[in-house]
C-alpha cells in the first residue's frame, strides 16, 4: 500500500509517515516548508515536495506509482490543491488516527496510551526510554523530536505500540488501548471542549474504551469511578529522583505500567526490571523543548498553559 501524506514536516504527520515507512508501506509526502521532521525523513530516501502543494506532485505520484491512502492534518483547510485532488483521483482520504489505528491492527500490536491535558509528551518520551533500556522491542509515536529515536518507530518484533494519545479534536477517542496512562485532567481546548464537564466526559468515555487506566488521585479520579480495572495512584515511587514533583509522577506512570504488564500480560521483561525501570527513568534524557537544557542556566520548554509554566518553574 502507498500513502500519500500532506502535510508530512509536521511532528505527527511525519512520526506516522516515519512509522509506516518502518512497517514496509510506500510514502510519498508534501509540505510548504523544511523542518528538522522532513530532514529525519528524508534520510530514509521518502520522496517529498517542498513547497506548491497544488495538487500536480500528487497527481504525478498516483501516476507513477498508484497512492491508495491520503492523509492530511487537521489544520489542512477543505479547499486545500492536495485535498481536491485527492478527492478527484478517488484516493481514500483520512486523518492520521484512522490510518494508525490500521497498522497498529493489521500488525497485531497492543496499544499503551498516554493522555491526559498536561505531561503527554514527557511520559511517552519516559515509556519508550524505559522499554529500550529493559532491551523489550518496542514501537511509538511521540509528538516531538528525541535523542534516542525516530518520533515514530515500527519495530517489526514489538509486541506494543506506546502512542500519545491526545484528547484535542477527541482523536483519542479513536483507540482501545490495552492500558492508558492519564497523566492529569485540567479542562483545556476551549473550542472544542466548551465546558469542563464536555471534556471530563471525553475522558471518561476514552477511560471506557481502553482494558486498564493507571491515573493519579488528585487528578478528578470520580471521571473513572465507574471503572473496575483501575489503579489510582497517590504518591509518586520513592526511588525515583528526577527534578520536579511532576515529572515523578509522569516517571511513576511507565513504572506502573511495566509492573502491570509483567504481572498480568507476561511482558518479557529482565528479572529484576523493577529496579531496572526506576534506574532507566532516573537517567531520562529528556525530549526536546520539554525543560530542554540551552546553556548552563537556560533551558527551552513548551509549556504553554499556566499549571505547565508552574511546573516548569518549580524545578
Amino acid at each position: 500500500m502507498n500513502i500519500y501524506f500532506s502535510g508530512i514536516g509536521g511532528v505527527g504527520i511525519g512520526a506516522l509517515a516515519s512509522i509506516a515507512h518502518s512497517a514496509g508501506y510506500g510514502v510519498f509526502g508534501s509540505d510548504q516548508n523544511l523542518s528538522l521532521m522532513i530532514e529525519e525523513l528524508s534520510k530514509k530516501d521518502i520522496e517529498i515536495e517542498i513547497g506548491k502543494q497544488d495538487g500536480h506532485f500528487l497527481k504525478q505520484k498516483f501516476i507513477e506509482n498508484g497512492i491508495d491512502w491520503f492523509v492530511y492534518t487537521a489544520a489542512l483547510p477543505k479547499n486545500h490543491p492536495e485535498l481536491l485532488m485527492a478527492k478527484k483521483l478517488g484516493i481514500k482520504i483520512s486523518k492520521r488516527d484512522e490510518l494508525l489505528n490500521e497498522i497498529i491492527n493489521s500488525k497485531k500490536l497492543k496499544l499503551i496510551a498516554i493522555s491526559g491535558t498536561h505531561g503527554k509528551t514527557t511520559t511517552t518520551g519516559m515509556a519508550i526510554w524505559a522499554f529500550q533500556q529493559l532491551g523489550i522491542p518496542i514501537s511509538w509515536s511521540i509528538g516531538t523530536t528525541i535523542s534516542f529515536g525516530a518520533s515514530g518507530f515500527f519495530d517489526p518484533e514489538s509486541e506494543y505500540f506506546i502512542y500519545e494519545a491526545d484528547e484535542f479534536d477527541r482523536n483519542f477517542l479513536h483507540f482501545t488501548p490495552s492500558v492508558s496512562l492519564i497523566t492529569s485532567i485540567d479542562h483545556d481546548h476551549t473550542d472544542i471542549y466548551k465546558t469542563e464537564k464536555d471534556y471530563f466526559e471525553a475522558f471518561a468515555e476514552f477511560g471506557s474504551q481502553s482494558d486498564f487506566i493507571i491515573s493519579w488521585k488528585d487528578q478528578h479520579p470520580e471521571i473513572f469511578e465507574n471503572l473496575k480495572n483501575k489503579v489510582i495512584l497517590s504518591q509518586p515511587e520513592d526511588n525515583i529522583n528526577l527534578p520536579g514533583i511532576h515529572n515523578r509522577k509522569n516517571a511513576s506512570l511507565v513504572l506502573e505500567t511495566i509492573d502491570y504488564l509483567v504481572e498480568t500480560q507476561n511482558l518479557k521483561a529482565p528479572k529484576d526490571f523493577y529496579e531496572k525501570t526506576i534506574l532507566a527513568l532516573n537517567n531520562f534524557p529528556g525530549t526536546n523543548r520539554r525543560f530542554e537544557k540551552i546553556i548552563n542556566n537556560v533551558y527551552s520548554d513548551y509549556g504553554h498553559h499556566p499549571k505547565e509554566i508552574q511546573s516548569t518553574l518549580q524545578m
